[in-house]
């Protein structure tokens, strides 16, 4: 198990967080810093010495602390907030801190994964600002981008790479809605758009990637409507290339079941794909199945890989134009 998991840092408070670990990573004392660069490399604006099980650090002059937890019993580790908590986004958060097969670590502040930014606030666009974002990769489809926009800070480069949110076309989960009451139809639709996402989509997943081989400055984010299943795959393609470990992959992918606010987007999709029903409840139990996060979704979109590929490295070389040469030089740029 990548002893980064057993390590969990929360806000408390406005410019204020408290980060715990269990005994699996350290039963001794720690000492525990804050910084302002990513790895945590600059000299610590806040510290606390030889804590135990856990410690609150106030960094309110900072958008973005990393923290370094060294035990005298472990590994030291630089970690952050998993969410990056944007007023008015949804299910925005980072891709670092993951250990790979060769025990390397995905750098803190590099990656990030999204859904929908249409609400973004005033806050939100200026805390959005400190990212230092200069690439989004967008799955959405036009009238999705259309419906959900959002000017962004820094005017990052664009590149869209319109995914459809079904099988086939955009039409897909309108028609399953209107043909089921029953939310099982509606949990295998998922299942079949995660396969067929996979099938079809792979030209969209090789631009991913040279947006994210020509990024050697600033940070990339990867975009869609919920930050789910087609920014999901995306991700976990994305950090299986570097070697994160498969149980990683997936741990990372069920987060959106944290941070993705599925009953408070019911009104949303209700409104997207024409869903009628006779009641709220009624409504609310069919599109359930498209708002939450199972790990068979992911599993669905790697089963179809591994069907018809020998390996996701294969699919990756093959269908992604990510091969040994590009892997190392992604390994490069967002490991350390």
């Amino acid at each position: 198990m990548d002893s980064l998991l057993a390590v969990h840092v929360t806000g408390v408070a406005p410019g204020a967080h408290r980060i715990e670990w269990d005994e699996t990573y350290a039963t001794g004392p720690v000492d525990v810093s804050a910084h302002r660069l990513p790895d945590a490399s600059d000299a610590p604006v806040a510290r606390v010495g030889g804590a135990r099980g856990g410690a609150r650090l106030d960094t309110p002059d900072l958008a973005r602390p990393y923290f370094r937890i060294a035990p005298m019993d472990a590994a030291a580790l630089v970690v952050a907030r998993r969410d990056v908590p944007l007023e008015g986004c949804v299910n925005f958060r980072d891709l670092g801190g993951y250990r790979t097969d060769e025990g390397r670590r995905v750098r803190w502040g590099r990656v990030f994964r999204s859904g929908h930014m249409a609400n973004l606030s005033a806050a939100g666009k200026r805390d959005f600002a400190t990212l230092a974002i200069r690439a989004v990769c967008d799955f959405r489809m036009a009238e999705e981008r259309e419906a959900e926009n959002a000017d962004l800070p820094g005017t990052p480069a664009l590149a869209t790479l319109g995914i459809p949110p079904g099988v086939g076309d955009r039409q897909y989960f309108h028609r399953v809605f209107a043909s089921t009451r029953d939310p099982a139809v509606v949990l295998e639709a998922v299942h079949e758009t995660m396969r067929a996402i996979v099938r079809n989509a792979g030209s969209r997943y090789a631009r991913m990637f040279d947006v994210l081989l020509a990024a050697h400055d600033g940070a990339v984010l990867l975009n869609c409507s919920a930050g789910k299943e087609r920014t999901g795959i995306g991700a976990a393609l994305f950090l299986s290339a570097l070697g994160v470990p498969r149980d990683t992959v997936c741990h990372d992918f069920l987060l959106s079941r944290t941070y993705f606010p599925a009953l408070s987007e019911v009104a949303r999709v209700r409104v997207k794909y024409g869903v009628r029903t006779d009641t709220d409840d009624e409504a609310i139990a069919l599109v359930m199945p498209l708002l939450e996060t199972h790990v068979s979704y992911l599993d669905a979109a790697f089963d179809a890989i591994e069907q018809a590929y020998p390996s996701v490295d294969d699919f990756l070389a093959r269908v992604c134009g990510v091969g040994v040469a590009e892997r190392r030089e992604l390994r490069e740029i967002y490991t350390c």
